[in-house]
């Protein structure tokens, strides 16, 4: 993965790296805003003003040719499928150079953490949703629910394309107009591919990465942190103490979910994304929809209307009878 890195001052928006770099086509690139083994990320402008994020990736930053053959076949893989779904982040252009050793692709860019998608170039720090969760901690499991649909809509497309991410965290996950998106193509391979330790500890099952339901184990894991508030390593430890409110009522609830992602046991795991989108699907709609529980608050105060109501009748009953058995006799 790429680590974000901190907004330049105005004196080095423009890095003295980029006179380094290849030449992206139509593209003035701008300044470093990602860092990691995989390669780097670059801010960048299009020849009509608009700011993508490219990343380039060099032979020479690996041991070994394979890490660097892998990454671009990835992405070649990912690219037609990726402007498909809205969950995806958009593959704009990809490009090769061989015999100079490197390839690059251009991206959609993240939101600002603060300007959202106003861009100002040297104060740049794209959005993700381990920068949310940092600022914020535990987040609303309302929120949780929706990230985790659209995320594992997401990751059913991509497998119904033949296709695995194998590194689904909360840093490769981009805001973009505010809807989360799969980022960081570096380990993006096909289905077939032969299960493999690449992955990133603590969000990797414990049969390795490699298939649709390490996917999901990761996703799992992901929900974990974000709605506890809790580092990935203490799971499946909850928060202490849960006091008697409605969000830790739903956070109970909605860690069932999060312990069928995360079975260790994959016969117990859900078996498919589908699966899992089903279940955060059927919560949203039996926990976490407003509209239902202000339609179900109605009901319990007509119930009590009418109750009251009748109760107040039949006192009026009571005593009217006795009334007329004080006057008329048994």
């Amino acid at each position: 993965m790429q680590e974000p890195l901190e907004p330049a001052g105005e004196a080095d928006a423009v890095s003295p790296k980029t006179s380094q770099l290849p030449t992206i086509p139509d593209h003035q690139i701008i300044r470093l805003i990602g860092s990691g083994s995989g390669g780097d990320v670059w801010l960048a402008k299009n020849a009509l003003g608009t700011y993508r994020a490219v990343k380039i990736v060099q032979e020479r930053s690996f041991k070994q040719r394979r890490p660097f053959e892998r990454e671009f076949n990835g992405v070649l893989k990912f690219e037609p499928v990726s402007r498909l779904h809205d969950g995806l982040v958009n593959v704009l252009h990809v490009g090769h150079n061989e015999a100079a050793g490197y390839f690059y692709y251009v991206m959609e860019l993240a939101d600002d953490i603060a300007t959202g998608r106003l861009i100002i170039p040297e104060c740049y720090y794209p959005r993700t949703l381990e920068y949310d969760f940092r600022q914020r901690g535990r987040l609303p499991i309302g929120e949780c629910v929706r990230l985790g649909a659209a995320v594992a809509s997401a990751l059913g497309f991509l497998h119904r394309h033949g296709l695995i991410h194998r590194d689904i965290k909360p840093s490769n996950i981009i805001l973009v107009n505010g809807f989360p998106k799969l980022a960081d193509l570096g380990l993006v391979t096909e289905l077939s591919e032969t299960t493999t330790r690449v992955g990133t500890e603590g969000f990797m099952p414990p049969e390795g990465a490699g298939t649709a339901q390490a996917d999901i184990y990761s996703l799992g894991k992901v929900l974990y942190e974000i709605s506890t508030g809790l580092d990935r390593n203490d799971y499946p430890t909850l928060p202490t103490p849960l006091a008697d409110t409605a969000e830790d009522r739903d956070l109970v609830s909605f860690n069932r979910i999060v312990l069928n992602a995360c079975r260790g046991d994959t016969s117990r795991r859900y078996q498919t994304a589908e699966e899992l989108l089903t279940a955060l699907l059927s919560f949203q709609f039996s926990h976490c929809n407003p509209g239902r529980e202000r339609f179900n608050l109605r009901i319990i105060k007509i119930i009590g209307i009418v109750g009251a109501v009748v109760g107040f009748m039949v006192v009026i009953a009571a005593v009217w009878r006795l009334l007329w058995l004080l006057e008329h006799g048994p």
